[in-house]
């Protein structure tokens, strides 16, 4: 039953008590949603935010050698390419491809008959002149006296004295000439000038080799040996610096940088900066006493401009790079704080850094791109970090 009660501006409509109970029951439920939208507002103003995992490590004191790596190549300390001086028939090799001599081991024989035969020639000559000059020479003491007697004229004393004179420079000759005959025959017997080691040989007993022409082999020497590398000028000054010093400052690595050869110091530098490079060639020699090292070997160089001593090292993830220079991350009260720091140098993995910082900080290790200045963190372990990068194993078949 509705009752419909009529004014002079409008017409109401009054509820009957069913009507009346639904909507006190509507504005009931309206207050709720209002009041629980009022708590939910609430709840979110006050809620924290969650703090960053973030790795973590503490900073040392140490040393710390800056070093800079390149790619040298091995270069004997000396080389000789071994040539015969005279022509004729190789009719020995004494060595054999790949041995070790020493200096004045004989390497080849040419055959020697014919050089023989020139040194016995020479000497014959030089016999038969050395009578003439002997000859001519008693002969001018003799005419010398019988000058002033008037027995011999002058003439025929200069003529003796002229022929005497004549005598003796043809001695001098076949002298020489039986000197160079004696060292060819010398040169058929070719000997190590040089210790090291022989390199292959491509010619056997039998061949025809020409003087100062044919290469019979070579010789490296590689006891000591040299790494030879080149670096940007930039290091200029730290290479003439280990070059005064004569410090321990260059090793040398196989190719996969996992067996040390050797290690020595800079010895040489070249005079000059190359224009196209920019960078200088420089040289280190090394004892290499069991031949780690082989000549021509491309070799991973390293070399240590510098020693830091004492210190501060974090790892060099930890450091960042802003727009007012390097700083890191640390770690107070539970946030991470913006520390500026001064790059000193990193080797492997660790960086020396100096600024207000002391042992025992803790810095952020890698710091996550979420990561903001003054954020709430929570410092994990490296363990824990990487466990949780691990992935998980399905368990289902693929």
């Amino acid at each position: 039953m509705k009752i419909i009660h009529f004014t002079r501006n409008r017409v109401t409509l009054l509820a009957t008590p069913s009507l009346r109970w639904l909507r006190q029951s509507a504005f009931v439920v309206l207050g709720l949603v209002i009041v629980t939208n009022l708590s939910g507002c609430q709840e979110t103003h006050h809620r924290k935010v969650p703090a960053l995992p973030v790795e973590v490590a503490s900073v040392t004191q140490g040393n710390l050698p800056i070093t800079v790596d390149t790619l040298g190549q091995a270069v004997p300390i000396h080389s000789v390419t071994v040539t015969p001086q005279v022509s004729g028939t190789l009719q020995a090799v004494y060595v054999h491809s790949g041995q070790w001599v020493t200096r004045g081991q004989p390497l080849f024989l040419i055959n020697p008959a014919m050089y023989s035969a020139e040194v016995a020639q020479d000497k014959g000559n030089l016999e038969g002149e050395m009578a003439q000059a002997h000859y001519d020479a008693l002969q001018v003491q003799a005419y010398k006296p019988l000058i002033a007697k008037n027995y011999v004229t002058m003439q025929t004393y200069q003529e003796a004295v002229a022929s005497a004179e004549t005598a003796n420079a043809t001695v001098a000759a076949d002298q020489a000439a039986l000197q160079q005959a004696e060292l060819n025959l010398s040169y058929t017997r070719i000997n190590a000038p040089i210790s090291g080691q022989v390199g292959l040989l491509t010619i056997k007993s039998g061949n025809l080799v020409a003087a100062n022409s044919t290469t019979l082999t070579t010789i490296n020497q590689t006891q000591p040996i040299k790494a030879q590398f080149s670096l940007p000028e930039k290091n200029l000054g730290d290479l003439r610096d280990a070059l005064k010093s004569k410090a321990d400052t260059v090793q040398v690595w196989n190719e996969d940088q996992q067996k040390l050869l050797g290690h020595g110091p800079i010895t040489a530098i070249d005079n000059s900066v190359s224009s196209s490079s920019g960078t200088v060639t420089v040289q280190a020699t090394m004892p290499n006493p069991e031949n780690a090292i082989w000549s021509g070997e491309y070799l991973q160089v390293v070399f240590t401009k510098k020693r830091l001593h004492d210190a501060l090292l974090i790892p060099s993830l930890a450091l960042q790079e802003g727009e007012s220079g390097p700083f890191v991350y640390v770690i107070r009260q539970g946030k991470a704080i913006m520390q500026p720091v001064t790059f000193l140098g990193q080797n492997k993995g660790q960086t020396a850094i100096s600024g207000p910082i002391h042992v025992g900080t803790q810095v952020i290790v890698g710091a996550p791109a979420r990561l903001r200045p003054n954020a709430p963190v929570r410092a994990i372990s490296s363990t824990t970090k990487a466990a949780s990068r691990t992935p998980k194993k399905s368990g289902g078949m693929a």
